[in-house]
């Protein structure tokens, strides 16, 4: 297993690729990503086109972005590009394109499975980049929990364009304004995910017992606004109740029978509205009777601690493994925007893997598994860490 990652700040394509093939070795890649922020589709399409006659590598994806991450460093809002280059031993890899259509017309697992040529006791693992203006990222990851249940799916939302057609994706040699592009990882490789939505929980937990859609009416017999109600005014400090003025959200929990809820435990969906005269809620999100949901605030100080609490959830979990290199997906409202400063997520996760490569992008919605299911996120990031398969241990 190896990993390279290169980057570049440059505006001119001569110098954007001297930067992004200085010094890299001449050898054959399994598969790269690479991230193009604040370039217009053509100059990003010129600039993936170039780099894949310079490097050979089999499986290339990428997107355009508001930003991106490399190695060293966060940048927003300025052009940049961030490349990852990995090879693999006795891994398999399938390349794949989706639009709307085929994703609507793929009712059946099986349809999938021949779509693909990927099946589930291969155990795989999906890396996507949709455009967010012509898919819907509920219904493919709907179809991708159902046909591969449990399987991770990691990526983010291509967001470097104000409207349809602005975005670039790209899937080896051919550039896309729409669809999907995506690959699947099976063999000899571990990746674990680490999905950090920054937000904690205030109050205690209660369980939904009326709902239709995505409303909540009662929590535990009573109205859903009345239980906000007493959770803000006698459970929330002074900093709760500022926070939720601006935002109020609900952790859905993942495991409805697990009695101690903690950090990762929860879906996060933004509250979106509220009905005094009903007492109704209504979440982001579909939500039905027997769930059991806890009010939840975000700021920079909660996203700061529950990102750094994962990461060293996950390091503490395999004390004696290092992941070879790292996928960072981050929410474009994230970064210096809700930290203050730069660099913040990455700086954490380096904090707790040490100096590996890493590429990534900021995003229009992350994507990574909670609770083993997969779901587009908001506010959050969704870290891919790639590890050697551990052999078996000997007894």
């Amino acid at each position: 297993m190896k990993f390279v990652s290169r980057k570049s700040t440059n505006t001119d394509s001569i110098a954007i690729l001297a930067d992004l093939t200085n010094d890299l070795p001449l050898e054959e890649w399994d598969a790269g990503f690479i991230f193009i922020s604040f370039f217009s589709r053509e100059s990003a399409g010129q600039i993936a086109n170039e780099l894949q006659k310079k490097i050979r590598c089999h499986n290339f994806l990428g997107c355009s972005s508001a930003g991106v991450i490399t190695d060293t460093t966060e940048i927003e809002h300025l052009p940049a590009v961030s490349l990852i280059l990995m090879k693999f031993d006795h891994v398999t890899m399938q390349p794949f394109y989706l639009s709307q259509s085929e994703i609507s017309a793929m009712t059946k697992n099986e349809e999938w499975y021949e779509f693909l040529d990927v099946y589930p006791n291969e155990k795989p693992k999906f890396f996507i980049l949709p455009d967010p203006f012509s898919i819907d990222i509920n219904q493919l990851l709907s179809s991708f929990n159902k046909a591969y249940n449990l399987c991770p799916v990691i990526g983010g939302l291509a967001s470097g364009g104000a409207q349809a057609g602005d975005n670039t994706l790209i899937l080896n040699n051919t550039l896309y304004e729409d669809g999907c592009v995506g690959l699947s990882l099976q063999g000899d490789i571990r990746v674990e995910t680490v999905v950090s939505q920054g937000c904690r929980p205030i109050g205690e937990s209660y369980i939904v017992t009326k709902a239709e859609g995505n409303v909540i009416h009662e929590l535990g017999g009573r109205p859903f606004y009345k239980v906000l109600e007493e959770v803000l005014s006698i459970k929330a400090t002074d900093r709760d109740r500022t926070l939720a003025q601006e935002a109020i959200f609900v952790g859905i929990a993942m495991d409805e029978y697990k009695h101690d809820l903690k950090t990762g435990d929860f879906l996060i969906r933004l509250v979106i509205g509220l009905d005094q005269e009903s007492g109704a809620g209504a979440i982001a999100d579909y939500i039905r009777v027997g769930q059991t949901i806890q009010f939840h605030v975000r700021d920079a100080i909660s996203a700061t601690q529950e990102l750094t609490d994962l990461m060293h959830t996950q390091i503490k979990r395999h004390p004696t493994d290092k992941p070879q290199g790292a996928l960072l997906f981050s929410c474009n409202g994230r970064g210096k925007n809700l930290f203050g400063v730069r660099d913040h997520d990455l700086s954490i996760v380096k904090e707790h893997v040490g100096n590996i490569p890493v590429a990534g992008f900021f995003c229009a919605g992350e994507i990574g598994p909670v609770g083993g299911q997969n779901f587009v996120h908001g506010f959050t990031s969704s870290i891919a860490l790639f590890y050697p398969l551990t052999p078996p241990t000997k007894h």
